[in-house]
């Protein structure tokens, strides 16, 4: 199974989250599991391409969350300077995130995708 505390690590090293650990562990450990049952039988589960496609898998359910609480804009201002960006655009950069770092674990995952069509004539 992938380690939920590297995929923790992880989260906390590449998208910045101040929550405590006892907020984050339940989300890491979810997509750990999600994603491991995903994983080809000789894959190695520690392999780092899938600790930051669940990373990236846990960055991504945060973001809609904060997209479905009362946050409105984010922002941040440093003298003249004024940063600020909503929660649909964090969500929305999280999903091509999420998407780019599944890409990059998929020599590692089973192809579960099947699409049957019926060819006309």
């Amino acid at each position: 199974m992938i380690d939920c505390w590297r995929v923790l690590s992880a989260l906390r090293e590449y998208y910045s989250y101040g929550e405590t650990d006892a907020e984050l562990i339940p989300i890491c450990e979810s997509t750990a599991r999600e994603l491991t049952a995903r994983v080809k039988p000789n894959a190695d589960c520690s392999d780092i391409r899938l600790i930051n496609a669940a990373a990236a898998m846990a960055n991504h359910r945060l973001c809609v969350k904060k997209l479905h609480s009362d946050e409105g804009v984010t922002s941040f201002k440093a003298g003249d300077v004024t940063v600020s960006i909503s929660p649909a655009a964090l969500a929305e950069n999280a999903e091509k995130e999420k998407t780019r770092a599944i890409i990059a674990a998929l020599p590692l995952l089973r192809d579960e995708e099947f699409l049957f069509r019926q060819v006309s004539i």
